[in-house]
C-alpha cells in the first residue's frame, strides 16, 4: 500500500482522536470519591451506558471491539494491523486447549479481536482438524497438542504458545516490510522477554524453561538474556542496565508495578510522533495502542478505587496517555 492510500483512514482517525480520554479526564476520575462516582463520570462521557461494576468488563471489551471494528471499516490493507492483535489468538488456542484437557466449555475465556473466529479455533481442535486453521495457528496447535498428548504438561505447552505468539508478531510485522511497524513489534516482544525472564529469575526456573519461553529478538539478545535470568535476578537487573533497554533495570528495581507501567510507557513514546502523520498506517496503528491504554488506565483507576487505594497511589499506576 502507498502512504497516499491512508488519507481517507487517517481523516476518520484524527475526527474518532477527539473522543478519546484527556489529561483531565484522568485527573477527574483520580479524584472521584470512589468507583462509583468514577463510574458515574464514564457513563457521562460515553464511555458506559449504565454505571454498574457489573456492566464494566463487557464495557472496556466493547471499546475494543469498536476500536478494531473502525480500522477494518477505514483501512484499506487490515493485515498490517493484524501484528497487533494476533496474541488473542494464541491466547484463544490456549483457551481451547485448555477446554479440550478439561471437559469445560467457558466462552468467556475467549478474546476478541483476533484474526480467527474463536469458534474455528475450537472446532478444529475439538474435532482434531488442525488442518482447516491457517498456517501461524496450524503450526501451534499441532506442536502444542502433541506435548499435551505425550506428557500432559500444561505449563510448557503455555510458555510454547507464549513464545510463538512473540514469534508471530514479529513474523506478522516483518511481512509489512515498514520500519514503524518492525521496530514496534521489536519493542512489544523485548519488553515481553524482559517480563517473563524477570519472573522465571524469580522463581528459579531453569535454562530449558528460558530457552522454549523467550523469542529470539535483534535488540536484546536471548542467549545472554537466558544466561543471566537462569542464574537470579540481580544478574538479570545487572544485564539489562548494559543493553539498550538499560532504563527498565532501574524500573524494576524500584517495582513490578513501576516497571510493568514504564513498559506501557515507552510504546506510547513510540507511536507519539504519530499523530503528526497525514498520510501512512501510523496513526491507525497509533489509535489502537492509544485506545488500549486508555482502556488499561481506566481499569486501573477503577480496581484501586474499589479497593481504596490513595489518589497519590493511582497517579503513580496511570499510564502515559497519547493526546
Amino acid at each position: 500500500m502507498k502512504d497516499t492510500d491512508y488519507a481517507y483512514a487517517v481523516a476518520r482517525i484524527r475526527a474518532n482522536e477527539t473522543s478519546l480520554l484527556t489529561t483531565e479526564d484522568i485527573e477527574l476520575l483520580i479524584t472521584a470519591d470512589n468507583d462509583q462516582s468514577a463510574l458515574h463520570i464514564l457513563e457521562e462521557k460515553g464511555w458506559i451506558d449504565a454505571a454498574s461494576d457489573e456492566n464494566l468488563n463487557l464495557a472496556l471489551k466493547q471499546q475494543v471491539q469498536k476500536t478494531w471494528q473502525l480500522l477494518c471499516e477505514v483501512s484499506p490493507d487490515i493485515s498490517e494491523l493484524e501484528f497487533l492483535i494476533v496474541k488473542n489468538d494464541f491466547h484463544n488456542i490456549k483457551a481451547a486447549l485448555k477446554e479440550l484437557v478439561s471437559d469445560t466449555k467457558d466462552s468467556h475465556s475467549f478474546l476478541v479481536p483476533s484474526i480467527i473466529d474463536p469458534a474455528q479455533i475450537r472446532n478444529a481442535i475439538f474435532n482434531k482438524k488442525f488442518f482447516e486453521l491457517p498456517g501461524f495457528a496450524r503450526d501451534c496447535v499441532e506442536k502444542t497438542y502433541d506435548v499435551l498428548a505425550r506428557t500432559s504438561d500444561g505449563q510448557l505447552a503455555d510458555i510454547m504458545i507464549d513464545a510463538m505468539t512473540l514469534d508471530s508478531i514479529l513474523e506478522k510485522a516483518q511481512n509489512t516490510h515498514k520500519k514503524f511497524i518492525i521496530d514496534l513489534a521489536e519493542l512489544l516482544c523485548v519488553t515481553a522477554n524482559i517480563k517473563t525472564a524477570l519472573r522465571a529469575a524469580r522463581t528459579g526456573k531453569d535454562k530449558q524453561f528460558l530457552e522454549t519461553a523467550l523469542c529470539q529478538t535483534k535488540t536484546l539478545d536471548k542467549s545472554s538474556l537466558v544466561e543471566a535470568a537462569a542464574k537470579d535476578p540481580e544478574e538479570l537487573i545487572s544485564f539489562i542496565s548494559g543493553t539498550a533497554y538499560s532504563e527498565a533495570s532501574a524500573f524494576i528495581r524500584i517495582s513490578s508495578t513501576a516497571f510493568e507501567k514504564w513498559c506501557d510507557d515507552i510504546l506510547m513514546l513510540h507511536i507519539e510522533n504519530a499523530r503528526f502523520i497525514s498520510f501512512g498506517v501510523e496513526p491507525l496503528i497509533a489509535y489502537y495502542i492509544a485506545k488500549d491504554a486508555e482502556i488499561k488506565t481506566v481499569r486501573i483507576i477503577l480496581s484501586c478505587k474499589h479497593n481504596k487505594l490513595s489518589n497519590a497511589l493511582i497517579k503513580e499506576r496511570v499510564r502515559k496517555l497519547y493526546v
